[in-house]
């Protein structure tokens, strides 16, 4: 995959300020975690009908945004989206188990998490994620330990990339922006955290970025 001009932007711009970076805050899915709509209906159902109703009517449907949100739970969902797809509230059951199940560790970025732990950074997350989800995840990885803390979109309301959310992570764990590098894979949330002055990089599952990411935080 190609570095877009985003990621070269966000390279760029700490060249000169790396030393100022005391707090690293990464997202989950598509950074720590594995997160590829199309792959989870694929490994879920071989019904193409399925796949899409399953992709469109859940996956990006506005409704999962607000189980983001927090503005919709995980067990209202499931009516709404028996009705909407034709599909059994059994079957849609079965289907968010495996979207849960379907968010593994990118084990490059773990290990990762546990390099930069031992350079001694501060660790915190900032994710758009419903509050079961995040439940199930913190139960199953052990390296949620390294966390100091972080924001749960769903526990706040809001979601990236409003700038609500980012003020929100700051004051509440008190980190200032420009000493705080931000990864994401989503290149508005990246916009967003540069508009506030947090370093950041736009993350891509590739060995030139987690080279990048080393780089900026001085490992040896």
């Amino acid at each position: 995959m190609r570095i877009t001009s985003h990621q070269i932007l966000s390279i760029n711009s700490l060249e000169t300020e790396t030393d100022m970076i005391r707090n690293v805050v990464f997202d989950f899915g598509g950074v720590l975690f594995q997160w590829q709509p199309k792959v989870i209906v694929e490994s879920f159902t071989s019904s193409a009908d399925e796949r899409s109703l399953l992709l469109k009517d859940i996956l990006r449907h506005p409704d999962w945004l607000s189980l983001d949100r927090g503005t919709m739970l995980l067990a209202e969902s499931i009516p709404k989206f028996a009705a909407r797809t034709g599909i059994s509230e059994d079957r849609i059951e079965d289907f968010l188990s495996h979207v849960v199940d379907s968010l593994v560790t990118i084990q490059e970025t773990e290990t990762l998490l546990y390099q930069i732990a031992d350079y001694h950074y501060a660790m915190y997350y900032l994710t758009n994620m419903n509050q079961a989800f995040f439940e199930t995840l913190s139960e199953r990885n052990s390296f949620m330990s390294l966390f100091l803390g972080g924001i749960v979109s769903a526990n706040e309301l809001m979601v990236k990339p409003e700038p609500e959310i980012f003020h929100c992570l700051s004051q509440q764990y008190n980190l200032e922006p420009g000493e705080t590098l931000f990864i994401d894979d989503t290149p508005v949330n990246i916009e967003a955290a540069q508009a506030l002055g947090f370093q950041t990089i736009l993350f891509t599952q590739t060995p030139s970025c987690l080279e990048s990411i080393r780089k900026i935080l001085n490992f040896n």
